[in-house]
């Protein structure tokens, strides 16, 4: 019979030979020089293999332990304790203070004194000082009409005519801001001058308090027939 070894060597060698079979024929089908190609070569190895001898094992004996018996160790006398009497300890709780009442502060009731309500102011009425005013307005109206000055040229035309002035009254008669309301105008210097002539008239006691106050009179130019 062949071997394992003979068998190995022998595939090794044909499989060498027709890999040179193959590189010739192709070096022979080219017409050009192919490039070398390197093949790298396997080099195998012949490995004997043989059957491992099986050698039987010693059979080991299972270890047996030796058991030692148990020694009880003698038991020691308990040592009876003395029982000890204690005298009982009195224990007194402390002594708390007795509680204080809490007193609460009384707050004597406050008093309110309501004050009488003053007696109402009784207001005099002021007194109708229209009378007064319509008096002293006719009488300003004279002292102003007396200072006319007829004008040249009206008196020339034979012009008539009523102007209405007005003008402010300060509560010691001072006349101020004079103006012309109404009439020609032929006249208007004239009532003008005329209204000044009267300023600081002596005003009636009972309208100084009414002052100052704006005043508005009409005045009459007439020529005598």
């Amino acid at each position: 019979m062949m071997t394992t070894a003979r068998k190995s060597f022998l595939l090794s060698l044909t499989f060498h030979a027709l890999m040179g079979s193959l590189a010739f024929w192709v070096l022979t089908q080219l017409t050009t020089p192919p490039k070398l190609v390197k093949i790298p070569m396997h080099h195998v190895t012949l490995i004997s293999l043989s059957k491992p001898s099986l050698k039987p094992q010693p059979v080991q004996a299972p270890l047996i332990e030796k058991i030692k018996p148990l020694v009880k160790e003698p038991q020691k006398p308990l040592l009876q304790k003395q029982s000890v009497a204690k005298e009982p300890i009195a224990i007194t709780a402390p002594i708390q203070p007795p509680a204080l009442s809490q007193v609460t502060p009384t707050t004597p009731p406050v008093q309110t004194f309501v004050a009488p309500a003053p007696p109402p102011v009784k207001v005099s009425p002021k007194p109708d000082l229209t009378a007064a005013k319509r008096s002293f307005f006719a009488s300003l109206r004279t002292t102003i009409q007396n200072h006319l000055r007829y004008p040249t040229a009206a008196r020339r035309r034979g012009m008539e005519g009523e102007i209405d002035v007005r003008f402010t009254m300060a509560n010691d008669g001072t006349i101020n801001t004079i103006s012309v309301q109404r009439g020609e105008a032929i006249f208007h210097n004239a009532v003008k001058t005329a209204v000044s002539s009267a300023s600081g008239i002596d005003v009636p006691k009972n309208l100084v308090d009414s002052l100052p106050m704006e005043i508005e009179l009409t005045l009459e130019f007439k020529l005598n027939s």
